[in-house]
């Protein structure tokens, strides 16, 4: 199935937690928020500022989740993305 978001939505997949720091740390996820990345799938005609393939930060609470193919992604709109991960 395709899924094509209208207007200004984003479809984002959940990228993985981590688990561990870079330096060993193990992170348990207590106090640290929901820091989960995102995975950008598909955007909407009127989104500037994302593209498929991105990586972003976004506000998980504001999302919409919506099943596609048979896996959980979330919908929402862009201006809830708060940054895009650039390596």
């Amino acid at each position: 199935m395709s899924v094509r978001p209208l207007q200004d939505k984003v479809l984002i997949a959940e990228g993985k937690k981590d688990t561990m720091t870079d330096s060993g740390i193990i992170l348990d996820g207590r106090g640290l928020g929901n820091t989960t990345p995102g995975i950008v799938l598909a955007v909407g005609p009127d989104v500037k500022e994302v593209k498929e393939g991105d990586q972003v930060y976004l506000d998980w609470s504001k999302s919409k989740p919506v099943t596609v193919d048979g896996a959980q992604r979330v919908m929402i709109q862009e201006k809830e993305i708060i940054a895009v991960i650039e390596e």
